[in-house]
């Protein structure tokens, strides 16, 4: 908090925090033009959202002018931080790359039909919340408002209670909380109270320990589609989202991704941010990942993805620290509990092992599958198509999910214990 003595008087000139508070009043009103064309859905919940970020920062930003504007020398306690003008600088070409990536959205949208246009949709309103955090990051660096950690109806809320979960059961002078429909009973130590796990319980998401598990198939090529999140940084006093681990398939690529709650400054000539990382009590190691078009975390993908997770396969603690191009550091600690379900759905997805497979394994595998009749081709230890094919319709016999990849599962069917 700083405090400080605001002298405005009648007439004087406009501040120039009233172009600030015009614009928000616009994109509210857009907002809410949005949110009356949808009665629920992923686009209205991002819109809804996209609208708590703005009537918070006008209710932020009003306060401050009215403290500014005040008749009579008085001295006024407003929540405060120092003005920062050269990030302020940043963040505006932050927010003009942003925007561009708004409009190239709704050009997408606007040319689109059906289920693409929906997802299409969906990414616009995306980015105009993006475009919202970074406006509000831009107002704390240029005048140093600070805006409170939890703005109202934001993550704040209690879960929604199922009206046909069972109530707690009374037991003498204790209380034994009956578990909660979504939670994973393996688990039991996890708090799956918390907002993500309903929500996916909502969405039909499936739950495994700290991840949640969505699958479905692309919109560009009905390719199976895989995005884990694992929770267990989720903070719900944050305003700038949640700190997540993300291992996925999209159309084809696997990546790891590591998303935190705050905007990332971007590495002068560079696209990729410094990783320090540490699995379990493994010695940490040093890498690069990709930064996000979003500039709030990091990514690997690809072939190195797939390896990175096979490390984590097994393994019970991830932390993380990624380095920006200002040189702050965001540190995040991951318990990885349910892991092991969350690889296998995005290497089925992706077609890939968990196991880490020599050219000698494949072409074991491949004279098993031509010696049960599934033709796989010459074993030539290379996984190609042909492997694919006959791995699947192995898998499809032994009622498998038929992702054609030699998951640990369908070694197991043929006769083979991975790791030996």
């Amino acid at each position: 908090m700083r405090k400080y003595a605001a002298s405005g008087r009648p007439g004087q000139e406009s501040s120039p925090l009233d172009a600030e508070i015009a614009a928000i009043h616009s994109q509210i009103s857009e907002v809410d033009a949005t949110i009356s064309r949808y009665d629920g859905g992923l686009i209205r919940m991002l819109a809804e959202s996209r609208r708590e970020a703005l009537l918070l920062l006008r209710t932020v930003v009003e306060a401050r002018q009215a403290a500014e504007a005040a008749g009579a020398m008085i001295e006024v306690t407003v929540p405060a931080v120092e003005p920062d003008p050269e990030r302020a600088e940043q963040l505006l070409g932050e927010m003009a790359a942003q925007q561009n990536r708004v409009e190239t959205a709704e050009r997408e949208a606007a040319s689109a039909g059906g289920l693409i246009q929906a997802v299409a949709l969906s990414r616009v309103e995306t980015e105009k919340l993006t475009l919202a955090q970074l406006q509000m990051a831009y107002l704390q660096a240029r005048y140093g408002i600070a805006f409170p950690v939890t703005p109202t109806g934001t993550n704040s809320a209690p879960p929604i209670t199922d009206p046909t979960a069972p109530a707690a059961l009374i037991q003498g002078d204790e209380v034994a909380e009956t578990a909660l429909p979504w939670a994973d009973p393996d688990h039991p130590d996890i708090d799956y109270s918390l907002t993500p796990f309903e929500q996916a319980h909502n969405e039909g998401d499936r739950i495994a320990g700290w991840w949640v598990i969505n699958e479905e198939r692309a919109a560009i090529d009905d390719s199976p589609s895989v995005v884990a999140v694992n929770y267990s940084a989720y903070d719900a006093r944050s305003f700038g989202g949640p700190t997540a681990l993300l291992a996925q398939c999209r159309e084809g690529v696997t990546s790891v991704v590591f998303i935190q709650d705050d905007f990332l400054m971007s590495a002068i000539r560079r696209d990729s941010f410094d990783i320090t990382y540490r699995i379990d009590s493994n010695p940490a190691q040093s890498t690069r990942w990709n930064e996000l078009t979003n500039n709030k975390g990091a990514g690997l993908f690809g072939s190195g993805s797939e390896g990175f997770l096979r490390g984590l396969y097994d393994a019970e603690a991830f932390f993380i620290r990624l380095t920006d191009g200002n040189g702050r550091r965001y540190d995040a600690e991951f318990d990885l509990a349910g892991i092991q379900d969350a690889i296998e759905a995005v290497a089925g997805a992706c077609g890939w092992s968990t196991l880490d497979l020599s050219p000698d394994d494949y072409r074991a595998i491949q004279t098993l599958l031509n010696a049960g009749g599934f033709e796989a081709g010459t074993p030539d230890g290379v996984w190609g198509n042909g492997s694919r094919n006959a791995m699947r319709a192995f898998q499809e016999q032994r009622g498998l999910p038929a992702s054609g990849a030699p998951d640990r599962a369908t070694l197991e069917a043929l006769g083979v214990q991975p790791g030996e």
